[in-house]
């Protein structure tokens, strides 16, 4: 029988990209994680990591298994469908692969005027978590993928990396709507809506209040940052939130406020490693980049 254990070891070990990552994620230590992995990779009698320089990489059988995990994101239904749409002359000129935040805001808006641009675009969009979108992308079932940064660079090539500053979001009517801009001790006390602590931007500022003498109080949590913003709009909170996410806040009635502070809303674009982006990807990524642009500050 498979260990828990050393399955969540094999887990953290693909979604960070390091045995020290997974050990900080399981709060063991490395050697602990090193000792998992090789009890799952004899019980599964797979070879599911190589040695780099000092970095593991996941084989193609690690790949497979952990597709076998996430066949949610996958399945058959997707393959057959793109099996249909090439018998039909139909299939899409562009697979996107996206984390949450961007799916929820700025890539449609991308993708809308990349089709204003080129009435003939098509696309087929997935939204998941960062790893699938770099699994996506490095088994080529996705031409282009937006996320957080990755440390899986030896399966994938990084097209783009950019970090934006987060915002502050409030229910209207919030008596800090009087301030131009937020600064962290403004939070002190405040019921706060935030990110899980298994995201970078949860992890980041959960860090970041325990050093303060009185913290926000953590009210609600949530993967998703349109469902945070959808909290802070029935008043359960304040939050931060990447901006094209507040953007889409302020757009319902909500307040949003720069925020002054050192964390910064990190993302990175990827393609299959040694492949060309197709002008359709090229033009994507340049109208996404012009958005992001315009929150840089």
């Amino acid at each position: 029988m498979l260990s828990q254990r050393s399955l969540e070891a094999f887990r953290e070990v693909m979604r960070t990209g390091s045995v020290s990552g997974a050990a900080e994620e399981l709060l063991i230590s490395q050697p602990a994680v090193s000792r998992l992995i090789r009890e799952l990779e004899e019980r599964l009698d797979l070879r599911l990591f190589t040695r780099h320089g000092g970095r593991i990489v996941a084989t193609p059988a690690a790949h497979e298994f952990w597709l076998e995990v996430e066949r949610s994101f996958t399945g058959l239904k997707h393959i057959e469908r793109a099996a249909e749409q090439i018998k039909r002359g139909q299939r899409t000129t562009l697979s996107i692969a996206a984390a949450p935040a961007f799916a929820q805001a700025a890539l449609p808006q991308a993708v809308a005027e990349l089709h204003r641009l080129r009435p003939d675009f098509k696309a087929e969009f997935f939204s998941m978590t960062t790893l699938p979108v770099v699994r996506q992308v490095a088994l080529r079932q996705c031409q282009v993928g937006f996320g957080i940064p990755t440390q899986h660079k030896s399966e994938i090539d990084v097209v783009r990396t950019g970090a934006l500053p987060y915002r502050f979001i409030a229910p209207a009517g919030h008596f800090l709507r009087e301030k131009a801009a937020i600064e962290i001790d403004d939070l002190s006390g405040l019921d706060f809506v935030g990110f899980v602590d298994s995201t970078m931007t949860g992890r980041n500022f959960d860090r970041r209040f325990a050093r303060m003498r009185r913290p926000p109080v953590v009210k609600m949590r949530s993967y998703l940052s349109i469902v945070i913003a959808a909290l802070v709009r029935r008043g359960l909170g304040v939050g931060l939130v990447d901006p094209f996410t507040a953007e889409e806040h302020e757009r319902s009635g909500g307040i949003v406020r720069p925020l002054i502070a050192e964390e910064r809303f990190e993302y990175s674009v990827i393609k299959p490693l040694g492949e060309k982006l197709s002008p359709e990807c090229e033009a994507l990524v340049e109208i996404f980049e012009g958005l992001a642009e315009a929150h840089r500050h």
